[in-house]
């Protein structure tokens, strides 16, 4: 199989919602890592910390989860009867995901300008990361939700609200269903050029 350049990746790279059960090796993951540590990361700290959640995990870390939700009121419309359903429904998705890696960082100067540093060097981390997975045909999910500033979550996975932060849950699999590419709006609509 040919190489793909970089930016067909970038171009090509879809987010997966529909997963094989196939696991991807671990030995693999940390090389896709180690490619994503390459990120630029302010006075090389390099900041990223992960947890990855799979095998019966899985289902343990998607009931905390919906937990939270239930606490932000995310789903405070549901009957009982709904809710239950949904939590069988929500638990279906979470083991139907080989793998759901969740990205943090140490907190420095509580949400300062180092803290912002650092989680930008995350981000970029996650994203390099995506790439070299979407390079070995493999797909990801990046997700942000409020679970993430839940501190009963944060404690719940043997964090500290106060020490760390989080950042993103990321599925990882190999797609069972790749969805069509959605175009992009001319970046020139976003760029303002000053030259006075």
């Amino acid at each position: 199989m040919r190489e793909i350049n970089l930016f067909e990746i970038m171009r090509g790279r879809r987010t997966i919602l529909d997963y094989k059960a196939e696991k991807v090796d671990q030995s693999l993951l940390i090389e896709l890592f180690e490619h994503a540590s390459y990120a630029p990361n302010h006075h090389m700290k390099e900041p990223w910390k992960i947890k990855i959640y799979e095998d019966e995990a899985r289902s343990d870390f998607g009931d905390k989860i919906v937990d939270s939700y239930i606490r932000y009121g995310l789903l405070k419309s549901l009957s009982d009867e709904k809710l239950k359903k949904a939590r069988q429904s929500y638990d279906r998705f979470f083991t139907s995901v080989p793998h759901h890696a969740l990205f943090y960082m140490d907190k420095e100067d509580d949400g300062g300008y180092l803290d912002n540093e650092n989680y930008a060097a995350v981000c970029a981390f996650i994203q390099n990361f995506q790439l070299a997975a979407w390079a070995k045909q493999i797909g990801t999910m990046w997700t942000a939700k409020p679970t993430l500033m839940d501190e009963t979550f944060i404690k719940e996975i043997g964090l500290t609200p106060s020490e760390h932060r989080l950042i993103a849950v990321v599925q990882i699999g190999y797609p069972n269903k790749i969805p069509n590419g959605r175009g992009r709006t001319p970046i020139s609509n976003s760029i303002e050029w000053i030259q006075t």
